[in-house]
């Protein structure tokens, strides 16, 4: 379904759902709904925040919806600076970053630059790190890499890898679902066509509710 087909969707339970009584919708505010309709349905995939309580990963059918916004990178920019952890690297995430599925490092040896490996990253929160960083039996060591969360600009994403001593970071392989391209006059949604009649009729609830007419049930 393109971008037209859906804006006819919408016109059409709007008016069979208004009685013919609901008022017309400009292109853009229809293209609104739409986007706002589509940023629920991907949060409501990729969290659990669903009837089921099933998230991205956990059931076949939310693997399908999201299917066309899996994403792979291979990162190699990494840059240390002076205000990193020790044994840090900052990595600055793609622009359309959305929410990580699968993450591993490759990871060298300053002894030995042949013996590089992959190995997973392992996400963790600032309280974990300041319990286990003075903590020889935690502390990163041989193949082991953690994932902080790590500021920037309002438009960027960036995390830090930390690994353990006389070992480094060559590569950062992200596998993540990003965010979809808006739908607008040259642009089309890019999910899975079979998602696109459940978005309009959300985009119709919410356009419903804008007016003051809750008739329509998803």
């Amino acid at each position: 379904m393109d971008r037209a087909e859906m804006h006819t969707e919408f016109k059409l339970l709007m008016d069979k759902t208004g009685e013919g009584g609901s008022p017309s919708f400009l292109s853009d505010e229809i293209d609104r709904f739409l986007n706002i309709a589509q940023d629920k349905f991907v949060s409501k995939r990729a969290f659990g925040n669903n009837i089921r309580r099933t998230s991205f990963d956990e059931d076949q059918k939310r693997k399908d919806d999201l299917r066309t916004l899996i994403q792979t990178e291979i990162l190699t920019e990494g840059k240390t600076t002076n205000i990193s952890k020790p044994n840090g690297i900052t990595y600055k995430l793609p622009v359309n970053y959305r929410h990580s599925i699968n993450e591993e490092a490759l990871i060298e040896t300053f002894e030995n630059n042949n013996s590089a490996r992959r190995v997973g990253v392992t996400p963790i929160t600032y309280d974990r790190y300041n319990k286990i960083v003075n903590d020889p039996f935690n502390t990163p060591g041989k193949d082991t890499v953690y994932r902080l969360d790590y500021g920037g600009a309002s438009n960027e994403h960036q995390v830090e890898l930390i690994t353990g001593d006389n070992q480094y970071i060559v590569e950062y392989h992200l596998r993540y679902l990003q965010s979809p391209s808006e739908i607008k006059e040259d642009s089309q949604c890019i999910l899975s066509a079979h998602t696109h009649r459940e978005i309009v009729r959300m985009a119709v609830v919410d356009a419903l509710e804008n007016v003051e007419q809750p008739r329509y049930q998803s």
